[in-house]
């Protein structure tokens, strides 16, 4: 069986994170985490879910409320820069407004964006961050498990 790792943050990132989540509020953010230890760099990217709804409702029928997408130029440059820098992407984060911090099948849809049954970053955990009524109410990590094939729930824990 796959092992359960548990997820590591800088507590002075998590907070940019929380920070991020509340100030997109009542919309979902996104971003990365990138690195690990003393150095790990938080990484927001623009929200463009809003604007791809208004273009074609019919092909992204949910708004910046309920889904996000991230801005492709923004999502290459953060790539470009964990590839230069050697450092890995160790968090892709988002949240998710007045619902619980939950992996849900269109999260998991968009992680396994190439392969229905294999994440595009396997070794990369998926941080969603609950917000309810503009403040940070509940956070929760997962983790791919190879096992079963799935995103389970894991720890996070903050240094």
């Amino acid at each position: 069986m796959a092992r359960k790792a548990t997820v590591s943050l800088r507590a002075s990132n998590f907070a940019l994170l929380v920070k991020n989540a509340e100030h997109s509020y009542p919309h979902e953010c996104c971003g990365f985490v990138l690195g690990c230890g003393s150095d790990e760099r938080v990484r927001a990217v623009r929200n463009v879910q809003d604007e791809k709804h208004r273009e074609n409702p019919t092909l992204f029928p949910r708004d910046a409320r309920t889904a996000y997408l991230m801005d492709p130029e923004e999502h290459r440059a953060v790539l470009e820069e964990a590839e230069q820098q050697r450092l890995p992407i160790s968090v892709i984060y988002h949240s998710h407004p007045e619902h619980d911090a939950y992996f849900s099948a269109t999260d998991r849809a968009a992680a396994c964006l190439f392969d229905p049954n294999e994440p595009d970053y396997p070794d990369t955990a998926q941080v969603v961050i609950s917000v309810r009524g503009g403040r940070f109410a509940d956070v929760a990590a997962f983790v791919w498990d190879s096992d079963c094939k799935d995103f389970v729930r894991t720890e996070l824990v903050l240094s």
